[in-house]
């Protein structure tokens, strides 16, 4: 595994750089040696070859070999997990990304509880929202998930913006939730970043767009200028969860390795399942329909193997996939992929980016940091920290913090040499945090930093996938099956109705795959399916109609607030009596806003009633390309859960009253109230739900609260 190794207090500064731009040993478990050396079985009609030993070619492995197939997982790396990993350096393991995990990640959840039988809540820990930090502040601001109206009334004080434009980027969401691209068209105007569509809408202020563009670049390592809005939609549909009180992302208690990723190694070799790490995959091939693949040891020049499997997947990111498709050495027997299915010609476009990150280890113990994961507003490079001594097994830190720094906006960083960008890094963290003692240079000994134990990676080995725009056209599908027989394809480049580069949608794309494969082998048996049908858990969103009712709903207030930050007392044009109210209509045209208020609802209106209509629910991906990956909660169910809410809100709110005389009365009746008008929302719901799904969906997914159980 390529890294940036540790740095301690004894190195020079030149030994230091050599450090952090150099190879670090890792130390792969006794687990891992044997797994190294598994044999593979290739001739038993059943055979699959997974390459790619992420969490895409990991889940894929473990729903086949569910079902009886032979799996063999080739991995170029001497650790699984990908970006989902981590490196063992002088027995401290340090994860590649600080990872959250979303709530409404079914598929992972169903991966981590029902195929490895493990408790979420023994090893996650929920976190309700994030904590931001300006420069200079000595207090957090808090941003909480939106589920309920206490969270939003919360976010709307939380000052990270002034109340009108909290509102304003609250609003911006519902809006890109529900608009009606046609991405499966391939129009050209729908090719659109997330930076054009906030700016082609009348409520959207400088400051909403910079906060948007912040969320961005500290979560998924993109700014809204190159991601594409139809990507961002995608995320945002699945992650509107009003009313439902889940929080908004999960951290686990461990490391990648020791929390994730061994477990699934346990699980795979108990299946019978081969593994191959280092061990780098050079070329498939098709020979009379059978996939040929050909490997090696890991940086070795030495012909190696060849091996033909029934099935293959193939799970890497861009850069290897590039090659596999194109066919490696022209003097292989077979097609190459590239010839059978010319469209993968395009995966070349893709495009990846690294994010640095630093596990910064203390000699003390900060007081009063939070447990969030925190972004510093405004802070060079995208910065973003957590303290995972709070989060990891404490006998692991001695009481003292241990911080994970990672630069979203890595490409900003200063220069060439990676040991000078991370001492950029350091120096813009104490920015915010000036009472941390980095010392002079890297490496320091009279400092509060413990040189022994941090690390530092650039991460150029373990690029994110980036959701540019128009990326979607050069995607590629799961399979091929006019094409492509037995081959299929996997990783978070792989298109799903997830979209957005997640871990969610990596499980679901090695799931979508592992369909495939059980569907070529059916084809080849007569249709006789291997196993347990392979199943999709299936995503609870909001449809079209209620989206666009939402809107609609919201639109006056919207409109309102927008009005507000023009001539209000926080305007950059206001003065005491709005006594320059012209200047005001003339430069940032308040006389549009009735005309643009007029054109905006009517499209809304009829955007709400074609979708009404027609039943036509799904969001860009809606159609084959995302196998009808969601199901939708209808209006009517929408409007009951909704009403649940704002009857239990004033229900709480007239309780919580001191006087204990006809308030109280009063909330309990609305309380009573809210909780019938809740059960039939769950019921709505319910029904709406069950009618999309066949009869024999006996899935036992994740569920959100008021998900009603099948």
């Amino acid at each position: 595994m390529t890294t940036k190794s540790t740095r301690t207090a004894s190195k020079s500064k030149a030994a230091a750089r050599k450090a952090r731009s150099g190879s670090a040993k890792t130390n792969p478990t006794a687990a891992e040696s044997v797994v190294a050396s598994a044999s593979i079985n290739t001739a038993s009609g059943k055979s699959v070859a997974v390459i790619g030993g992420g969490i895409a070619g990991l889940t894929a492995a473990i729903k086949l070999l569910k079902a009886g197939f032979d799996v063999t997982v080739f991995e170029q790396k001497d650790r699984l997990g990908g970006n989902t990993s981590s490196t063992l350096v002088d027995g401290v393991e340090h994860d590649v990304y600080p990872h959250m995990f979303c709530d409404w990640y079914d598929n992972f959840w169903d991966l981590f509880e029902n195929d490895l039988g493990l408790d979420r809540s023994a090893h996650f820990e929920p976190r309700a929202g994030v904590k931001m930090l300006a420069e200079g502040a000595t207090e957090y601001q808090t941003l909480l998930n939106p589920t309920s109206l206490d969270a939003i009334f919360k976010n709307l004080k939380s000052g990270s913006l002034p109340p009108a434009e909290m509102f304003l980027t609250g609003y911006s969401m519902v809006d890109l939730a529900g608009h009606p691209f046609d991405r499966e068209g391939n129009a050209q105007l729908e090719r659109q970043s997330v930076n054009g569509f906030l700016y082609s809408s009348s409520t959207t202020t400088e400051e909403v767009a910079e906060l948007e563009n912040y969320m961005l670049e500290v979560i998924w390592s993109a700014s809204s200028e190159r991601t594409s809005a139809a990507t961002y939609q995608d995320f945002i549909r699945h992650t509107l969860s009003f009313p439902d009180g889940a929080p908004f992302a999960h951290m686990l208690k461990n490391s990648l390795n020791d929390g994730l990723i061994a477990p699934i190694v346990n699980l795979i070799t108990s299946l019978g399942g081969a593994i191959k790490t280092s061990t780098e995959v050079t070329a498939v091939r098709l020979l009379n329909d059978k996939p040929k693949v050909s490997w090696r040891a890991a940086g070795s020049n030495s012909r190696g193997s060849t091996g033909t499997f029934d099935q293959v997947i193939i799970a890497v990111p861009g850069a290897p996939l590039t090659d596999l498709v194109m066919g490696g050495a022209s003097n292989l027997a077979g097609d190459r992929l590239i010839d059978r299915e010319p469209s993968l010609s395009q995966v070349r476009r893709l495009t990846s980016v690294p994010i640095p990150v630093i596990d910064l280890y203390l000699k003390r113990k900060l007081p009063g940091f939070p447990p969030e994961n925190i972004g510093l507003t405004k802070a060079k490079y995208g910065l973003s920290v957590v303290d995972i001594a709070q989060l990891w097994p404490a006998a692991q830190f001695g009481g003292k913090t241990a911080l994970v720094i990672a630069a979203s906006d890595g490409e900003s960083l200063p220069g060439h040499d990676f040991a000078d960008q991370s001492w950029y890094m350091l120096q813009e963290l104490i920015k915010f945090y000036p009472d941390i003692d980095i010392g002079r240079e890297w490496g320091d000994p009279n400092c509060d930093v413990d040189w022994a134990k941090t690390h530092a990676r650039s991460n150029a080995d373990y690029a994110l996938f980036l959701n540019e725009v128009g990326g979607w056209d050069w995607r590629p599908e799961a399979a091929y099956p006019a094409t492509l027989p037995n081959i299929a394809f996997a990783g978070d480049l792989c298109r799903s109705n997830v979209d957005m580069a997640t871990v969610e949608g990596a499980v679901e794309s090695g799931v979508i795959a592992a369909e495939a494969v059980q569907r070529f082998d059916a084809a080849a048996n007569n249709g006789k399916v291997r196993g347990q049908p392979i199943k999709l858990v299936k995503h609870l969103t909001y449809g079209n109609s209620a989206l666009r009712a939402a809107k609609i709903a919201l639109m006056p207030f919207a409109y309102a607030a927008k009005a507000w930050t023009l001539v209000g007392p926080g305007s950059p044009d206001a003065q005491p009596g709005l006594q320059n109210l012209g200047n005001v209509l003339q430069a940032e045209h308040l006389g549009l806003l009735p005309l643009q208020y007029i054109n905006d609802w009517w499209t809304t209106a009829y955007w709400f009633w074609q979708s009404t209509l027609t039943g036509n629910q799904g969001g860009a991906t809606t159609g084959p390309a995302n196998h009808d990956d969601d199901d939708f909660i209808d209006l009517g169910a929408a409007l009951l859960m909704v009403a649940g809410e704002f009857a239990s809100y004033a229900s709480e709110q007239c309780s919580g009253q001191p006087r204990p005389s006809s308030t109280s009365r009063q909330g309990e009746s609305l309380g009573a109230a809210a909780n019938m008008v809740r059960q039939a929302g769950k019921m709505a719901a319910g029904f709406f739900q069950d009618r999309a799904l066949p009869e024999d969906d006996d899935i036992s997914p994740r569920k959100r609260r008021w998900r009603v159980k099948r």
